[in-house]
């Protein structure tokens, strides 16, 4: 086989360069432009997870954040459990700089180290008489002083210049700051011979000096102009507000919510009610009813929301709590009518929670 047939075919004519469709960008533009992305890419994808965190709130439900990759909030270059770190560090470096700015406003009160305007009667310095003789010689001073500075400043003003007709007749000239006929007719002329004021030019687009948001454009609909979103620009940086979010940390992950949509106390029950632990959730329920109104804890009320929990399943969590007795404040008491109520023993006294309940079940009903 001969050489000429071991060279490659080339589709490049002799003395031609190959010539590539897309020039290649240098090195360090293009890795800056991909960092660059990226990081627009993170910051609006915690801006849009706060957006569904406020959503949610106000439908009276926690954000996980295995909910985001289901509702494409992850950007591409990150996987799931990266970006749940990002925003729970986001979070917390939020929470931090509030903390020291907060420190930093926060005034800073001084305590006097002298004493000041104690009277000589009770304890104050005592003056010796050269003191007092060159104090008093100072205060007639001052006053001399001030007499001489008032009777200036009347000179002064009796001094000044003013319009007397009686002498402008006499003299038959202008008084001083008068201004004369012959510079009255000048600034006449100036006035008169000034350009007018220009006129906005006709036919010009009458939007052009107004600033539309990032991303958007004026279209014409039905005689209207709206805002409409541009597709064909690019990603806009949006604003990032975590005010209001606060993160509860569980067993295994962590929980969202917005305090002005949701209380804080529905959160604490929503965060028990999604950690699935039946009895810390009865526990905690029955001891906070009876520390914060204070009231024995209707058994029925654990078939609410967000708890939803069956009578069965509350009859079986007071078998587990009874019978582990790791919880020996927790205690039932039965009204009349049959209700069952669960009270803690650290706030409530059994005669105490025992009367609550039968006006709850029984007696209330009785004054409706």
């Amino acid at each position: 086989m001969s050489g000429e047939a071991m060279e490659p075919a080339s589709a490049v004519g002799p003395g031609e360069a190959a010539v590539d469709d897309a020039p290649e960008r240098p090195l360090g533009e293009a890795t800056a432009d991909d960092a660059a992305a990226r990081e627009l890419a993170e910051h609006n994808a915690l801006a849009d997870v706060f957006d569904d965190v406020r959503a949610q709130s106000a439908q009276s439900a926690l954000v996980e954040p295995t909910r985001w990759p289901e509702i494409g909030l992850v950007p591409g270059h990150l996987d799931a459990e990266e970006f749940e770190m990002l925003v729970y560090e986001y979070l917390e470096d939020e929470r931090a700089a509030e903390a020291q700015a907060e420190v930093a406003a926060a005034p800073v009160y001084r305590t006097a180290t002298r004493a000041v305007g104690v009277p000589r009667a009770f304890g104050g310095a005592a003056r010796t008489e050269a003191e007092d003789g060159g104090s008093a010689d100072a205060e007639v001073k001052d006053a001399e002083e001030a007499s001489a500075g008032a009777a200036d400043a009347e000179a002064t003003v009796c001094g000044e210049a003013s319009f007397d007709p009686a002498a402008a007749d006499a003299t038959g000239d202008a008084a001083k700051g008068a201004p004369s006929a012959a510079e009255a007719v000048a600034a006449g002329e100036t006035v008169k011979d000034a350009p007018p004021a220009a006129a906005p030019p006709e036919g010009d687009d009458p939007f052009a000096g107004l600033e539309l948001p990032p991303g958007y454009r004026l279209v014409e609909m039905e005689g209207e102009f709206v805002l409409v979103p541009d597709e064909e620009a690019g990603p806009v940086e949006r604003v990032v507000d975590c005010s209001g979010i606060v993160a509860l940390v569980g067993a295994h992950s962590y929980y969202l919510y917005d305090r002005t949509a949701m209380t804080d106390a529905y959160a604490h029950w929503a965060f028990l009610a999604a950690e699935d632990d039946n009895v810390v959730t009865f526990v905690d329920c029955v001891r906070e009813d009876s520390r914060v109104y204070p009231r024995p804890l209707a058994a029925s009320s654990l078939g609410n929301p967000p708890f939803n929990l069956a009578q069965d399943v509350v009859a079986q969590t007071w078998d587990i709590v009874r019978e582990s007795g790791a919880y020996p404040d927790i205690q039932q008491t039965t009204a009349s009518n049959g209700d069952v109520y669960y009270f803690s023993t650290e706030h409530l006294s059994p005669a105490y929670a025992a009367s609550l309940a039968e006006w709850d079940a029984v007696e209330r009903k009785m004054h409706l």
